[in-house]
């Protein structure tokens, strides 16, 4: 394989990573916001643990993907977890996947909404079919057009941020005193715990998809650095939104979408174009949970897993009528405490690896 190849196929996979791991939490700000800008100035080191931890487990992930011969990608938590909290993980995962595939209908319809002044069921409405056609299309296909949105996102939103702390440079000294007399929303209570969760939180949505797009690989460290690059621009994105963030946080907290006041702030050429990478944001996660679901229950391209994607579309729209603050608020925090067991698992299974030897493979039957 060419060098050339090999950076392209790295390029992909990172892509690939950050669109996963950009959706409607993050692309709207109601994520970093809740848990992060709310603690203040501390913040930014949470956000530098969660880049660790990011870069580590989506590299070690792929790597899986392409080194193990797991039947499904589903089977990733059995052979993380073990056979008794990996099937807990198994049965009850895709109710998970599930219900932040609701949080992305439900903030698709709030951004348009918010920006465009359309109903919010019609705009949840477009999400849920565009999604749902591309489960259809199948998994190559989709790690091609996830690949190539996810980077676009990150160079938007860091520029949004950097204008908006550009623009509030005054008021960004004093972050702390104005968050204290603010009630601002915390997903969770501690700061460094926050950084955890929300780590975990990226990660139970990724794990099973970033399996099944290793097993695509042509080269191990294609997997390798796809997941540490991958990670590092995330998270590079994700400091710089929530420094923007707090550099106008007085205004900005009683936002239901914070990113898109930030970016018409700006101006309104940039609000539209960060209102339609917003959509492409909340797309890119949209269509890997959806997948994640179907592929637990049935083989890819088969009928039945057409049939369940149809039902999970169908009850996706219908539950995206929520509001949409309260189920990040609800849902994000809860995934993310599964999340900690997920990265748990991925450092103890990497550090037998390492010292032992092991390598415990699932065979296809």
């Amino acid at each position: 394989m060419s060098e050339s190849s090999n950076f392209k196929e790295i390029m992909k996979f990172a892509g690939t990573y950050i669109s996963v791991c950009i959706g409607s939490g993050f692309a709207t700000g109601q994520e970093i916001m809740q848990f992060f800008s709310a603690h203040g100035m501390i913040s930014i080191l949470s956000n530098m643990i969660c880049m660790i931890i990011l870069a580590y487990c989506g590299a070690s992930l792929l790597e899986i993907g392409k080194t193990v011969r797991l039947k499904s990608s589903s089977d990733i938590f059995t052979y993380l977890c073990g056979n008794w909290i990996g099937g807990f993980f198994k049965i009850f995962m895709p109710m998970f996947f599930f219900c932040s595939f609701v949080v992305m209908i439900s903030g698709a319809g709030a951004s348009m909404n918010q920006y465009y002044g359309m109903n919010k069921n019609i705009g949840s409405l477009i999400l849920a079919i565009s999604a749902f056609i591309s489960v259809l299309l199948g998994m190559n296909k989709v790690i091609d057009i996830l690949g190539n949105i996810g980077p676009m996102i990150v160079m938007i939103s860091v520029g949004v941020g950097i204008l908006t702390i550009s623009r509030n440079y005054e008021t960004f000294c004093c972050t702390n005193q104005i968050i204290s007399k603010l009630n601002v929303t915390k997903a969770v209570d501690n700061w460094w715990m926050a950084s955890v969760i929300y780590s975990g939180l990226n990660l139970i949505i990724a794990t099973p998809f970033l399996v099944g797009v290793g097993a695509t690989a042509k080269n191990k460290k294609s997997c390798i650095w796809g997941g540490i690059l991958g990670g590092v621009i995330f998270m590079i994105a994700a400091i710089t939104l929530n420094l923007g963030i707090m550099s106008d946080i007085q205004n900005i907290y009683i936002k239901e979408i914070p990113t898109l006041y930030m970016a018409d702030k700006i101006g309104p050429i940039i609000g539209m174009i960060f209102s339609l990478m917003l959509i492409a944001g909340i797309y890119t996660t949209a269509v890997p949970l959806l997948w994640s679901v179907c592929t637990s229950f049935a083989e890819e391209k088969s009928s039945k897993f057409t049939i369940i994607a149809i039902a999970c579309t169908v009850l996706g729209f219908i539950g995206g009528r929520l509001p949409f603050s309260m189920l990040v608020n609800f849902i994000y925090p809860l995934s993310g405490l599964f999340g900690i067991i997920i990265i748990g698992a991925i450092f103890i299974k990497r550090i037998k690896i390492n010292m032992y030897g092991i390598n415990l493979k699932i065979k296809r039957l």
